[in-house]
């Protein structure tokens, strides 16, 4: 069960969350040590929302973080928005099923063994806008911060050396690799847009 935590506490207790306030132009990353792209040879965008969450799940285990906290780094709530396409909405009834509100903008605290299915939906949310922060997560040590675009694409920051030398000695065993350049994109799709996604207003 995913353990709810308010806004607040997650920015006392957890110090290197990024957060930002566009409205006062202010923004917040942490200093990083390394930043690495992380893809899998999928063959579809459902493939590969299933395979993300359960690989990201198996190198966070065998880094050894027993848990990791998600927010968004607006204060927008989770639940700001709602979907018709399919996926989205199955992510959004996942959130209220674990008893999120509509005014919930707090972090998500998740035993390792709930990543898989936590990130599957996260991708849909990410990807069809239906979500529209930035979602992070962290350990509860703070040596890692993760994250998943639009594209499918795990944006893994390492924040010192101990926590990289732990990435690096364990990321090829699920499967991942690297994403060439800076440039995420959805290697499966063949025409222009993304299916199910919409814009933000």
């Amino acid at each position: 069960m995913i353990k709810k935590l308010s806004r607040k506490r997650c920015l006392q207790q957890y110090t290197n969350l990024p957060w930002s306030m566009p409205y006062r132009e202010k923004y917040f990353f942490p200093k990083i040590y390394q930043q690495y792209y992380l893809t899998l040879p999928s063959k579809s965008a459902k493939g590969h929302a299933k395979y993300l969450g359960i690989k990201l799940q198996a190198l966070i285990k065998a880094m050894g973080y027993p848990e990791l906290i998600f927010m968004g780094d607006s204060t927008l709530p989770w639940l700001f928005r709602s979907s018709d396409y399919k996926p989205a909405k199955e992510a959004v009834d996942y959130l209220i099923a674990n008893k999120l509100t509509k005014t919930f903008n707090g972090g998500l605290l998740l035993n390792t063994n709930e990543v898989g299915i936590f990130i599957k939906h996260l991708y849909w949310l990410v990807r069809t806008n239906t979500v529209l922060a930035y979602v992070h997560g962290i350990d509860a040590g703070q040596n890692i911060i993760v994250n998943v675009c639009q594209h499918g694409t795990i944006h893994f920051n390492t924040l010192n050396k101990k926590a990289d030398d732990l990435f690096n000695k364990h990321f090829a065993s699920p499967g991942f690799q690297f994403r060439v350049g800076n440039t995420c994109y959805s290697p499966w799709q063949n025409k222009p847009g993304i299916k199910g996604r919409s814009l933000a207003v």
